[in-house]
């Protein structure tokens, strides 16, 4: 397919659907493809960061809860920011930019000797990727035909969920015969090659902007303003933000879940990998299905993935045991609603925003979901400590219950 003949599918209906289809698209497969590197030297990144820290330096739980900020911060605090700029240039610069800019901040890891300094870097590299998380989205929409972006958000999903398992344990490989800093070097190198495909998008212009240019932070604005403009899209992020809120509660308690059923360390690795396959193939469906009714998909998989988090947690509660079979199944069947209330959001955002506002529509977005969560862990803890842990899980469960009804209910009256 020639350039302009792929430019003038965008927005269009195509006669053919599916994966496939959007795989013959060469913008939307180079975009893909340039995501498989990006994602992974994120977690890779991840992974050589946790072992430097904890492992080789030998730090403990206040380090490790000032590299949690540093990994979150960025998103709420200099993304808004940040898309503005993403909203005003070509976006296959910020993407080369971003990407070169991720490389480099991940180089500059191996040279470091200091926790502090190290946590800046992690700082800054997360404020790098701000703006290269909604610069892709704009390039998904920018490039993909309407009814295939469901398909392009659950390919691009999936990508992540296989570097989010693949990456730290290909990590865990390597740390295993390379120190941390040639990890470090290796992963920038992944970056680079990301860029490398990038340079070969030949993403369509997006029309100029008639609005008159105002101050910076009022430039900002006007991604919170989307939400209130579209009811739809304001429902999408209450949902997410709830969902994320819930996720986190019990998220980093499924170790002590497993232990309490009498599972050992191969096992939660295993539960861990579950997961992960679950959200695999959930991406990769909720991507096929989804699109067309992206809310009524979240709002069931929300009481689903709710109803199944609640009996796991009422099982151990009530002191029976569970086979490891079926608690994989559980958590594989978990991981997989998950998707499915995350990849119909990103296709929201992409059909209500504006092409000239949707990195500033879409860095809002990821600023409230990931502000919502910073204090579900916190929560999460003091739930288990007084009850235990099951009762966070629980606790979690019931707010996605309670999520999914209210969601369905007022989307059927409004």
């Amino acid at each position: 397919m020639t350039k302009s003949a792929d430019a003038a599918a965008v927005g269009q209906k195509t006669e053919a659907t599916g994966y496939r289809a959007l795989l013959r698209l060469p913008l939307p497969r180079r975009l893909a493809l340039a995501s498989v590197p990006a994602d992974f030297s994120d977690w890779l990144d991840y992974a050589a960061v946790i072992a430097l820290v904890v492992f080789a330096w030998d730090e403990g739980p206040f380090i490790m809860a000032l590299l949690a900020l540093a990994l979150s911060l960025p998103y709420v605090l200099v993304g808004p920011f940040v898309a503005v700029i993403v909203d005003r240039v070509p976006i296959r610069r910020v993407l080369v930019i971003s990407n070169l800019g991720r490389g480099l901040a991940t180089l500059a890891f191996a040279f470091t000797d200091q926790t502090f300094m190290l946590l800046a870097l992690v700082f800054v590299r997360g404020s790098i990727d701000s703006a290269f998380t909604p610069a892709r989205q704009a390039a998904i929409q920018a490039s993909t035909p309407e009814d295939l972006r469901g398909y392009a958000n659950g390919l691009h999903q999936a990508i992540n969920q296989t570097s989010k398992i693949a990456g730290p344990a290909i990590g865990g490989l390597l740390l295993a015969i390379w120190p941390p800093q040639l990890v470090f070097m290796f992963n920038a190198s992944l970056s680079l090659l990301a860029t490398l495909i990038v340079l070969t998008l030949a993403l369509p212009a997006r029309a100029a902007s008639t609005e008159a240019r105002q101050t910076f932070f009022a430039e900002s604005l006007k991604g919170v303003a989307e939400f209130g403009r579209s009811k739809r899209l304001l429902v999408a992020l209450i949902f997410s933000s709830c969902a994320y809120f819930a996720f986190f509660l019990y998220d980093a308690l499924i170790a002590l879940l497993a232990e309490g059923f009498g599972f050992d360390a191969t096992a939660f690795g295993l539960s861990i990998a579950a997961s992960g396959l679950g959200g695999l193939v959930g991406a990769l469906t909720a991507g096929r299905i989804a699109a067309d009714r992206p809310i009524l998909s979240m709002s069931l998989a929300a009481v689903v993935s709710g109803v199944a988090t609640a009996l796991v947690a009422s099982l151990a509660m009530l002191g029976w045991s569970m086979p490891l079979a079926v608690f994989l199944l559980v958590l594989c069947f978990m991981g997989a609603a998950t998707a499915f209330m995350l990849v119909p959001y990103r296709t929201i955002v992409q059909r209500e925003a504006p092409p000239d506002r949707i990195a500033r529509v879409f860095a809002a977005g990821e600023a409230v979901i990931v502000g919502s969560m910073l204090s579900a862990p916190l929560i999460g803890s003091a739930i288990a400590s007084h009850w235990g842990t099951p009762a966070a899980f629980l606790a979690g469960g019931v707010v996605l219950i309670c999520l999914g009804v209210v969601t369905l209910v007022f989307m059927r009256r409004s």
